[in-house]
């Protein structure tokens, strides 16, 4: 199981866009593509949203990686965002 890695944009549009989880499944009679891509702000670029009130509190880019690391070594999963609510 894999979670796109839209989480930030969960954050910018004030929950209006949401992570989904993605199900790989196979097929042998039909060809599959994929396409991946990936943003990569800098680490001291603030996270928030234009429209108030927000329900995470104020952060940066930086501070968001940091705390999904942390949550990956020590639960093997990634909460980082709910690591921001008010």
């Amino acid at each position: 199981r894999f979670s796109d890695s839209t989480s930030i944009l969960k954050a910018w549009s004030n929950n209006r866009y949401k992570s989904v989880e993605h199900r790989v499944m196979t097929n042998a009679t039909t060809e599959r593509y994929s396409v991946a891509y990936f943003l990569c702000p800098s680490y001291d670029s603030p996270i928030g949203t234009c429209r108030e009130p927000s329900p995470y509190k104020a952060f940066t880019f930086g501070e968001y990686r940091r705390r999904v690391q942390e949550d990956v070594k020590k639960t093997g999963k990634k909460t980082g965002l709910s690591n921001f609510l008010v």
